[in-house]
């Protein structure tokens, strides 16, 4: 401890170190080093703390909104419940499909013949079925695309802002559900659509004729046949639509209004939470919830059955009828329940996401209105009864023009932290950074001290430098009266200013 009274009193800048080593009494000097300590105790606790949450990667989350003259429109698809209709299914389509489908057994008898129009029950009676070749490798996208509901017999009516659409406006696309169909899908061939203004008349308006004759008494993939409408996704228009699960179910004779709002959701990744960046999407362009999802049920219908279903991306081949009902579809089921032998689709949220959070109105058709209005100014000629069980009216639109950005920021990063370790450093201890450097220099100095090297002449030389010292010139020390000599009798150049 050879220089600490010299760092205490003229150097440091640590509170209450001078008083440590000053000319005070026992008792003073022990006070001051009691709250010395005392502040120094509670700085290395908030330190510690501090360190701690910084490690524990905590996040707040960031809400701002943003106002706009106008906003990009998503995605709408819409599908049918029914997934094949009833008049469009052929004699081979009855001999390599029906009995999957549920349709007839094996002697080629209707299994619910009541179920079915009378036009079909005759059409089923009168095939000579030993004259019909069943196909081991029947073209199940043709089937589906030929058997399911068509656009040109499902719109009855559709407005964009007030326009009539425009055909290029839909997109055809395979789901879980059949036959559906996608308004403003992206495409690099041409902009997405934007509303320029919120409300109904700045939106999308469909008129729908679901066509419950049509529906065939059978579902292929665990539910759905007793119930009639469409289902409704709104989804981002560069993302794939995952229809079974995520979509809202719209029924006939009513007008449902869907109005939405544009969040856009950004999270923090790995360690601060388990968001998906990539998530090891192949076919699609970004991740996304329903991106994972189907290419993880993809990967487990290939892997149990060696073949995808029509809706799947990939490059396998598709299943024909008898592996697409005994095998692909019961895995489908399972991997959708969570249930799979081949595994479980654990998909993450991803870390960034634009999403559309809807709210659904919906309000009763006047169907003999309607009956009319349609003789007036379409080819849709069918009575009120008809409309009031098959036709759903749909109005999409944004609720206002702004969207939400969500975002998640680190609670503390780096910046803060060594700005709050400082800032307490400088309250409690009232140091800093170059006060360590002193700190640092002390120890140094010690430690040379020990090791027999002093920093005297080292300490003169700084003292002339900085004029605390002046150098006087002398010949010799006798004309330097009182001067001083060293230890060879030459006078020193030194004295005191």
């Amino acid at each position: 401890m050879v220089y600490f009274r010299e760092y205490a009193c003229e150097v440091s800048d640590f509170h209450g170190i001078k008083h440590i080593a000053g000319k005070g009494g026992l008792f003073r000097r022990l006070f001051w080093l009691l709250c010395f300590l005392s502040a120094l105790g509670v700085f290395l606790w908030q330190t510690v703390l501090l360190f701690f949450f910084y490690f524990e990667d905590h996040h707040i989350t960031k809400v701002d909104v943003s106002y706009e003259s106008s906003l990009v429109f998503p995605a709408v698809t819409v599908c049918n419940f029914n997934k094949y209709r009833e008049s469009a299914l052929t004699e081979d389509d009855i001999k390599n499909v029906g009995i999957h489908l549920g349709i007839i057994d094996e002697d080629h008898n209707l299994i619910y013949p009541t179920l079915y129009t009378e036009e079909f029950q005759n059409k089923i009676a009168s095939v000579n079925w030993t004259g019909v070749e069943e196909d081991d490798n029947y073209n199940m996208t043709d089937f589906q695309l030929r058997t399911g509901h068509q656009i040109d017999d499902m719109i009855i009516e559709c407005t964009w802002r007030g326009e009539e659409c425009e055909d290029e406006y839909f997109t055809h696309i395979f789901t879980h559900l059949g036959n559906c169909y996608t308004f403003n899908k992206y495409s690099s061939d041409s902009d997405l659509l934007t509303s320029p203004a919120a409300g109904p008349a700045n939106g999308l308006k469909l008129m729908l004729d679901i066509e419950t004759e049509e529906y065939v008494p059978s579902n292929d993939l665990d539910g759905g046949a007793s119930d009639s409408g469409v289902m409704v996704m709104v989804h981002d228009a560069t993302e794939p639509p995952y229809v079974k699960e995520f979509a809202m179910p719209v029924g006939p004779g009513f007008h449902t209004f869907i109005s939405m709002r544009h969040e856009s959701i950004t999270a923090l990744p790995s360690p601060y939470t388990d968001c998906e960046t990539d998530g090891g999407i192949e076919h699609y362009d970004h991740y996304s919830l329903q991106a994972c999802r189907i290419e993880c049920e993809t990967n487990i219908v290939v892997e149990a059955c060696g073949c995808k279903l029509i809706e799947q991306p990939g490059t396998e081949p598709n299943c024909n009828p008898n592996t697409t009902h005994e095998c692909a579809h019961p895995q489908l089921v399972d991997a959708i329940h969570g249930v799979s032998e081949f595994g479980s689709c654990n998909c993450g949220s991803p870390c960034k996401a634009e999403v559309y959070p809807i709210t659904m109105a919906s309000t009763k058709l006047r169907s003999a209105f309607l009956e009319k209005i349609f003789q007036e100014k379409t080819s849709f000629d069918h009575n009120a009864s008809y409309i009031e069980e098959n036709v759903v009216a749909l109005s999409v639109y944004y609720e206002a023009l702004n969207y939400e950005t969500i975002e998640q920021i680190p609670a503390m990063d780096t910046y803060t932290l060594l700005a709050t370790v400082g800032g307490n450093m400088g309250l409690f201890i009232g140091a800093g950074l170059l006060t360590l450097v002193q700190l640092l220099e002390y120890f140094l100095d010690e430690i040379l001290s020990l090791c027999g090297i002093t920093r005297d002449n080292e300490r003169d030389e700084v003292a002339v430098f900085c004029g605390c010292r002046k150098k006087n010139k002398t010949d010799d020390s006798s004309k330097s009266p009182g001067g001083e000599s060293d230890n060879n009798g030459q006078p020193l150049a030194w004295t005191s200013a």
